[in-house]
């Protein structure tokens, strides 16, 4: 159950959108300061986070249309 929850690509997104979200709130009350920061690994570890869920998730989308097309095609026959 844990392994379940640990892998899944939708947590690991939205977790990604919140690092995201959070990084760049911290860059944009820092960016008068000119220094490099946690906040800089961060928002780029965000972004390689977001990207490497995206086909999961997208796949998971396309899973969901198939299953709802041949929902439709058992319905209307």
């Amino acid at each position: 159950m844990l392994k379940k929850i640990t892998t899944s690509p939708y947590l690991n997104f939205i977790s990604g959108f919140f690092l995201l979200f959070t990084a760049c709130y911290e860059t944009w009350e820092r960016i008068g300061d000119f220094s490099i920061g946690v906040h800089h690994g961060i928002l780029v570890f965000s972004i390689v986070h977001i990207i490497k869920t995206i086909p999961e998730v997208l796949h998971g989308f396309k899973e969901i249309d198939e299953a709802n097309n041949e929902m439709n095609e058992k319905i209307s026959t």
